[in-house]
């Protein structure tokens, strides 16, 4: 029919029907390499829409690992990050053939995306990833530059195990002391995070890059950098001794983390060295008036260890009259002390 109104009008596919997952799927399972890709196109494709119907395809892809003939590789890593932020219960039993895949091509463009993937499994299920960490530390050694997905690996790892990241001790070392602005928020907490913990360190080369940071306009980088070296303080009081006066800089800066962290930095190196804390004197006597307690607490820990005895009229104050009972407390233990 000629005229207004005599032209059909067709419905708009949805996604779900343009994406047949089971002709997918089929083709993934060919040995066709023609066929797998265009397959893995298709996932590509529609990943951006509903990834969650491409997650069946997730060990189809895993297998195509696998095979070292293949030249797309990259299309098939991409797919598999992709799939890991939709899903990482469907992408964590892979993580044996991806670590696998990455130890043997560590410099491949396929890497770098299944190191974004591994980053991704570790910030959410990190046991999956635990016992790969030696090999992936080996992965990032080989790598041109430092891989950010990979340091985040660690940084999650941390979290959930400390003493796992130690094979990749010197890695994230190297990393922070090439490039300590852009890679230490995530390098700094997860060297605290080893440090606290008690495992032996490989090295201690990371405290001088972290020195330059206790000052550094960026708030998480300057809070991860005092307190990482406040976390080494526990055990190795005597490495961070020669950052007393940065610490006590940092004592005087107007975020309190940073204050509080830095005071207690400096109670675990007095606990060390004493009566030579000297040099931070005058910001720790003046930090027993922070409106913040736990600055306030930690100050009255390093002034007890330094045996500042002029400040004992202040510590007998809070002692008895401060709100916070952790100030009372250590005010107390301090007073003794003085």
């Amino acid at each position: 029919m000629d005229g207004e109104g005599g032209e059909t009008i067709e419905c708009a596919r949805s996604t779900d029907a343009a994406f047949d997952l089971p002709a997918v799927l089929a083709r993934l399972d060919t040995h066709d390499p023609d066929e797998q890709r265009a397959a893995v196109e298709t996932i590509r494709d529609t990943l951006t829409d509903d990834p969650g119907i491409c997650l069946p395809t997730v060990p189809k892809l895993r297998e195509l690992l696998g095979r070292t003939e293949l030249d797309f590789h990259d299309e098939v890593a991409y797919c598999l990050a992709e799939l890991a932020t939709e899903s990482t219960a469907d992408v964590a039993p892979s993580v044996d053939e991806i670590v696998a895949f990455v130890a043997e091509n560590p410099s491949t463009a396929a890497t770098g995306e299944l190191l974004r993937c591994l980053a991704t499994v570790a910030a959410d299920q990190p046991t999956a990833v635990l016992e790969h960490a030696a090999a992936i530390a080996d992965v990032l050694e080989q790598r041109s530059g430092y891989d950010r997905q990979g340091l985040r690996i660690f940084d999650s790892l941390s979290r959930k195990r400390p003493s796992a990241i130690e094979p990749a001790s010197e890695v994230l070392v190297d990393a922070l002391t090439a490039a300590p602005v852009e890679n230490g928020v995530i390098v700094l907490s997860a060297l605290g995070r080893l440090a606290r913990s008690g495992t032996s360190l490989s090295t201690l080369e990371f405290v001088a890059p972290a020195r330059t940071l206790v000052d550094h306009d960026e708030t998480p980088l300057r809070r991860n950098a005092v307190g990482c070296l406040a976390d080494v303080a526990r055990r190795h009081p005597a490495a961070i001794e020669p950052a007393t006066d940065d610490l006590a800089g940092a004592i005087e800066h107007d975020d309190p983390e940073t204050r509080a962290n830095a005071a207690a930095a400096l109670a675990r190196v007095a606990s060390s060295v004493g009566p030579d804390l000297e040099s931070a004197r005058s910001p720790l006597v003046a930090a027993l008036e922070d409106e913040h307690k736990r600055v306030r607490a930690n100050a009255c820990v390093a002034i007890g260890h330094a045996g500042f005895e002029s400040v004992a009229d202040r510590l007998e104050e809070l002692a008895c009259g401060d709100p916070e009972p952790d100030v009372r407390e250590r005010a107390r233990w301090a007073l003794d002390r003085v």
